[in-house]
């Protein structure tokens, strides 16, 4: 009798800490393949906790930035603000320096701003400052007050 495969059932914080190690060997050679690894681990994984989505969307975002690609960081920004919310009850208190870690909402103001989408960019200042991710923030959102 052939012997039953059992499902292997990992926590949050170990998926995470598989898809950080895969996206930093992707990585290795250069943004286009570390986008590529996030875009089909994204695809492929329809299991994927949510809170490892939004940090998985927070990667691609990067990469896109770095590819100079903004409108795949803005598709990059809007998964990663969709499954934010997932984040601080599955990580606990691990959620506070995740969030911290973060360049998504960077990266999107960068691309609005590329895309002299200037109100946009500024909603992104006025959220990170929500979520008290720092002072820099202030002074980012003071740089865009003529945009309103």
């Amino acid at each position: 009798m052939a012997k039953r495969i059992e499902r292997v059932n990992k926590s949050v914080k170990e998926v995470l800490e598989d898809l950080v190690e895969g996206h930093r060997e992707a990585s290795i050679t250069g943004p286009a393949g570390a986008a590529k690894y996030l875009a089909r681990t994204l695809e492929g994984q329809q299991s994927l906790p949510n809170a490892v989505k939004a940090v998985a969307y927070d990667l691609l975002a990067e990469a896109r930035a770095m590819l100079q690609d903004w409108e795949g960081v803005e598709e990059a920004l809007q998964g990663f603000l969709k499954n934010l919310p997932e984040m601080e009850p599955a990580l606990g208190h691990g959620y506070r320096r995740a969030l911290e870690a973060t360049t998504a909402l960077e990266r999107g103001v960068q691309a609005r701003t590329e895309r002299a989408d200037f109100h946009g960019a500024l909603e992104l200042c006025e959220m990170a400052i929500a979520l008290d991710l720092g002072a820099h923030w202030r002074a980012k959102r003071d740089s865009l007050e003529w945009a309103k």
